[in-house]
């Protein structure tokens, strides 16, 4: 691409992102104009890269916008290397083509010497394992001696070093102006943070490009063109959440699941892409800001209140019932107490053998909210995602979710609405029929004392399967209950089998729900609004 037009582009980019943050400050945020992903999944912590191409072009990168400085070529491709120590830098301030002859004259008289870019379109030369005297006299300039730490970018023809104090920045000249790196491609500016002796690489780049590379790698692109717009509100309204996740680390967040997947130019898809564009600027507000738009790939019947696998109760994060979801969304893991013995051991538990896991906490749809394993000189109580993760050294693996029976024993799980398609006279469907909400309490012994919606069923005993009769204990909405519950799962074999339905934490927008919803007609808004409680779509 002609790099006049390439400067055009990147000027009316950051021109209409900057009137796309304006229109948004009357919902008291703001939209970025460019965002910071450290790439860890390919790069970090690292001492080289490789990067691909033939030209880069060569800035410094301030606020999401490019300066172009000059390139360098190379017919192999680059390597990026971290670079530091004492360096004789030439004073003189020089333009790239003459600090890049003089190297070339510096290093044919036996120097180590290096073109130095110093942002600003300015260029100078620094040598390694010379003197100062040396050096001035060999290149007839004033030298000094100076400590250098950076990047050193090593091309088939030249070798440049680039200071970090400057923030140097690189872009491609690929398909699309993308750049390569350890053999993925991205969209944007290419640039590295540097600590002690180790480099991460960061791409900056526009939200909406963030977001091509993020909702594919996140739900597959053949899904429902509604439940791709659902996700990518989702994906944008939790990335302007995390924005702030990693600065210390010098980007806003990272490229892998602690964030949200992002697979760059690689990992783009057209109909993904067209959910992105078509969604442009809008994102999910509550109370005039951004909600934490939590997602999760399946909850198994029922999504979660977030304060029952986090701290905080959020108003638009509560728990509703799915309408469906899509595909096969069961699970099945084993283990035995000899399993759970050795894992006591690991992680010091000083409960004695293993002998029994009991539930003690079951919610709504058969989720479980509290489970102890007992030992012979005492137990081990877990709550929230503990429930999920305490197994993760034990051979089965952390719990796909927390939706399941033990030996056949827990709540009535899987339990979903009906499917049909969307009423005229209605913006979401429901599954609150008649006996839905008693039978996803659970099996055989339990008295039921509840309020609101489930009131009809107070004092009566639901099915538990193997449990006892325990009062409840709620502090949930009128429409989802947590009951207390003492069901015994140990059996002769000395096996637990762990039957699960549902995949995730369970809080927020279900991908598997959204995709069945959009097969029952409904639009991307209306999924969201199920989904989140109370919430408005801006922008």
């Amino acid at each position: 691409m002609n790099r006049k037009i390439k400067k055009l582009i990147t000027a009316a980019l950051t021109l209409t992102i900057g009137f796309s943050s304006m229109s948004q400050v009357a919902f008291a945020y703001e939209v970025p104009q460019a965002v910071r992903i450290g790439l860890e999944s390919i790069c970090k912590n690292k001492t080289t890269a490789l990067i691909g191409g033939r030209e880069l072009l060569i800035g410094t990168e301030k606020n999401g916008s490019f300066k172009e400085n000059g390139s360098i070529s190379s017919s192999t491709g680059f390597t990026a290397a971290i670079a530091s120590g004492e360096y004789i830098a030439i004073e003189e301030e020089m333009s790239q083509r003459n600090a890049s002859d003089l190297a070339d004259i510096l290093s044919r008289l036996g120097h180590r010497a290096y073109s130095a870019y110093l942002g600003n379109d300015k260029w100078t030369v620094y040598v390694s394992g010379s003197s100062v005297s040396e050096v001035e006299s060999a290149s007839r300039y004033s030298a000094t001696r100076t400590t250098f730490t950076g990047i050193r970018l090593d091309g088939s023809q030249t070798s440049v070093l680039f200071p970090s104090e400057i923030n140097p920045a690189f872009m491609g000249t690929g398909e699309q102006d993308t750049f390569s790196i350890n053999g993925k491609s991205y969209r944007g500016m290419l640039t590295f943070v540097i600590h002690g002796g180790t480099m991460t690489a960061v791409n900056v780049v526009d939200l909406d490009m963030y977001l091509y590379g993020v909702v594919p790698a996140e739900m597959p692109a053949s899904y429902e063109m509604e439940a791709l717009k659902a996700q990518t509100i989702s994906a944008r309204t939790y990335a302007m959440m995390k924005i702030s996740a990693y600065r210390n680390l010098g980007y806003e967040f990272n490229d892998t699941i602690s964030c949200q997947v992002y697979n760059g130019y690689s990992g783009e898809s057209a109909r993904s892409t067209q959910a992105v564009n078509a969604t442009s600027g809008k994102i999910a507000v509550y109370d005039g800001k951004p909600i934490e738009a939590y997602f999760c790939a399946s909850t198994g019947g029922y999504t979660e209140n977030s304060e029952n696998v986090w701290a905080n109760p959020l108003p638009y994060l509560k728990a509703v019932p799915e309408i469906a979801e899509d595909g096969d969304n069961s699970w099945k893991v084993t283990l035995t107490l000899n399993d759970l013995d050795a894992l006591l051991s690991a992680k010091g538990e000083n409960i004695g053998s293993a002998e029994d896991i009991v539930i003690t906490k079951l919610s709504t749809g058969g989720r479980v909210q509290e489970m102890k394993i007992v030992g012979s000189r005492g137990s081990k109580t877990l709550t929230k995602e503990a429930i999920r993760t305490y197994f993760s050294s034990a051979s089965c693996g952390s719990l796909p979710g927390k939706m399941f029976t033990i030996n056949g024993k827990g709540g009535e799980i899987g339990i979903y609405g009906e499917g049909t398609k969307k009423s005229s006279s209605s913006n979401q469907s429901s599954n609150m029929g008649s006996g839905t909400l008693a039978e996803a309490g659970a099996k055989n012994g339990i008295v039921a004392n509840t309020e609101g919606s489930l009131s009809a069923i107070n004092e009566k005993t639901l099915s538990i399967s193997g449990g006892s009769k325990v009062g409840t204990t709620t502090s949930q909405s009128s429409d989802y209950e947590i009951y207390s519950v003492n069901i015994s799962t140990v059996d002769n074999s000395g096996w637990f089998v762990i039957e699960g339905i549902g995949r995730g934490h369970g809080v927020g927008l279900s991908q598997k729900g959204a995709q069945s919803m959009a097969k029952l007609g409904y639009k991307y808004d209306e999924i969201l609004k199920y989904y989140y409680t109370g919430i408005t779509i801006e922008g």
